[in-house]
């Protein structure tokens, strides 16, 4: 399902918390599965910034909250499982703006895309240079 979105991926493929690769102009990071906090979550996309060459690409592939609530519902009991050990902690888990992170980050988001009934997003973005950052704030 990811790779029709984003092409082969012979990029490297890390998990949240995996160490960022230096250098590298196409990175695919996945949120999938992981219960970060806020300040993590920024964290990871810094340092996803800095591995990435600028003009570089990040796709970060996360969890998503439907905006329909019978399928919003749907996200918490159904595959891919929501980190949380209540259902609130899940639903808050489910609005947790990876996009946002990735524009704070020193990104230019490209493209969203929702798959699996709305609950995957799939995010391709830019790394910013240093004079389209600047111009961006």
């Amino acid at each position: 399902m990811i790779a029709r979105e984003v092409g082969p991926l012979a990029d490297p493929w890390l998990e949240c918390g995996d160490a960022m690769p230096t250098g590298r102009s196409r990175v695919v990071v996945s949120m999938i599965g992981h219960q970060a906090p806020p300040s993590r979550r920024s964290a990871v996309m810094r340092d996803l910034a800095r591995g990435i060459d600028p003009g570089g690409v990040a796709v970060v592939v996360d969890h998503n909250r439907p905006r329909r609530l019978a399928a919003a519902l749907g996200a918490l009991v159904a595959p891919p499982w929501v980190p949380g050990v209540t259902p609130d902690a899940r639903w808050r888990r489910l609005a947790q703006p990876t996009a946002r992170d990735l524009q704070a980050a020193g990104f230019r988001v490209d493209r969203l895309r929702l798959v699996a009934g709305e609950r995957v997003q799939i995010v391709i973005a830019t790394r910013l240079r240093n004079d389209e950052a600047r111009a961006s704030r």
